[in-house]
């Protein structure tokens, strides 16, 4: 049932918000200078990136399994149509929340991800992070893949200083982090992607549209039959009473 569905994905866009903003937390002390042993942070910060990331591809699972009702009458009904276009509607609608959520995280992983290895930060991406401005409208393809490129360049520079051995225990935890991050950045990138077949400019509002006029057409077909209807009754009635 796709009620049942949309409020499954409702709730665990719920608590992946509430995941992401104790991360937020985690990340904002884990970049301050210290020089304790910091591997349980850094184990908690991974495993809460997964958990998130984990959440979104749920989200992705459980979008997909929307849709009509399976009508086994020949020729199919007005009523499949409608069927149709609501469980479109209720898709396309849950499929840009979770992108646009999804994409809000991608920043906030890509900041994180910057800040981590000392690099200048573009303003947009600070304010999309931080949830200043929405992500909708910004977020083309282009700029999914232009993630997606620095997070490669970070994993390519992690794998590079592991293949030279190096001694220093912080780096090789760093690099190891990086790692994770670009991965998590690219994993992102692509369910954002998946769900942009899902989502098409205007789709929602179109189909609305549409459902309205033939909901329309067909109170209006109801209208004509009641009235005809109600027509033969009283010629009926005026029938009778000119007999009598």
């Amino acid at each position: 049932d796709r009620v049942d569905i949309a409020d499954q994905v409702e709730e665990i866009l719920a608590g992946t918000q509430a995941k992401t903003a104790a991360l937020d937390k985690l990340h904002a002390k884990h970049v301050l200078p210290g020089f304790s042993d910091r591997s349980a942070e850094e184990r908690e910060i991974e495993a809460a990136t997964t958990d998130i990331t984990k959440d979104f591809r749920r989200c992705h699972a459980l979008i997909q399994r929307i849709g009509p009702e399976p009508n086994h009458s020949f020729p199919p009904s007005g009523r499949s149509r409608h069927e149709e276009l609501a469980a479109k509607n209720v898709q396309r609608g849950l499929a840009a929340k979770v992108q646009e959520l999804s994409a809000t995280f991608r920043k906030k992983q890509r900041v994180y991800m910057e800040k981590l290895q000392g690099h200048a930060i573009r303003k947009q991406d600070l304010l999309i992070a931080s949830g200043t401005i929405s992500s909708k409208g910004l977020e083309g393809l282009s700029a999914v893949d232009d993630d997606v490129e620095a997070a490669a360049a970070s994993r390519n520079h992690a794998a590079l200083a592991q293949d030279m051995m190096t001694t220093d225990v912080d780096l090789r935890t760093r690099d190891k982090e990086l790692t994770q991050i670009a991965q998590s950045i690219a994993s992102l990138a692509e369910l954002f992607k998946d769900l942009s077949v899902m989502v098409i400019d205007q789709g929602t509002l179109l189909d609305s549209v549409e459902y309205n006029i033939e909901q329309t057409a067909v109170q209006m077909e109801e209208a004509v039959k009641e009235l005809d209807i109600a027509t033969r009754y009283a010629n009926l009635i005026c029938l009778t009473a000119f007999t009598c």
